[in-house]
C-alpha cells in the first residue's frame, strides 16, 4: 500500500498537540464558502466563512488534536470519548487545515478532494485522569476529527455524557431528564 492510499480500516492520521490557550482551534479550508449543512451555531461547532471553529474543553491547557481521513464509515470509537456530535461537512477545495486557537497552522489536512463529508467530532477531557494517575502535564484534553465522503447530514448529537458537551448541548440532558419521567 502506497502512502498515498486511505481505507477505513487505515485511515490517514494527522496527530498534533496543541496549545488551548483559548478553548478552541479551527479547521480551515482558506475560502469564503459557509458549510450549507452546519447551522452557524451549533455548540461544540461553529461554521464560519471558510472554517469550522471546533471548541475544547475551557479547562485545558493544551489539546491532543487527531484527525483521521478515511475513504469510507470510521473505526466506531464513540464509546472512548465523553462527547460525540456528526454532520455533513462540504469541503470546497479538498485541501483543509487545522489552525491552532490564534490561526497558525498545525497541520495539512488533504482529503480526497472536494465534496460532501461527514464529520465526525470527538471529545474527552483528559484532565481527570491525569489527576489519578499522578501525572503532571497540566490539563489536557483530547479531541478526534473523523471525514469520510458522505452525503450531507444534519446535525446528530451522538453522545454527550461529559460537562463540556452538556454545557454546549444542554438538550441532551434535558432529554434524558424527560425521558426518565
Amino acid at each position: 500500500m502506497s502512502a498515498g492510499d486511505v481505507t477505513a480500516a487505515h485511515p490517514a492520521r494527522i496527530d498534533r498537540v496543541l496549545d488551548a490557550q483559548h478553548p478552541y482551534f479551527y479547521l480551515s479550508e482558506n475560502t469564503t464558502l459557509i458549510n450549507p449543512r452546519l447551522s452557524t451555531w451549533t455548540g461544540m461547532v461553529t461554521a464560519a466563512s471558510g472554517k469550522l471553529k471546533l471548541q475544547v474543553p475551557w479547562t485545558a491547557k493544551q489539546v491532543r488534536v487527531v484527525t483521521e481521513i478515511c475513504d469510507g464509515g470510521p473505526e466506531e470509537l464513540i464509546e472512548h470519548y465523553d462527547d460525540v456530535i456528526e454532520f455533513g461537512y462540504r469541503s470546497a477545495t479538498g485541501s483543509a487545515a487545522v489552525l491552532d486557537w490564534s490561526q497558525t497552522l498545525m497541520s495539512p489536512v488533504d482529503l480526497p478532494g472536494p465534496g460532501d463529508y461527514c464529520l465526525r467530532y470527538h471529545v474527552r477531557d483528559l484532565s481527570r485522569e491525569s489527576e489519578e494517575a499522578g501525572i503532571e502535564r497540566g490539563p489536557m484534553a483530547e479531541a478526534l476529527v473523523q471525514l469520510w465522503p458522505s452525503k450531507l447530514s444534519e446535525k446528530k448529537e451522538l453522545r454527550i455524557t461529559g460537562t463540556f458537551g452538556n454545557f454546549w448541548h444542554p438538550g441532551s440532558r434535558l432529554r434524558s431528564v424527560w425521558d426518565g419521567l
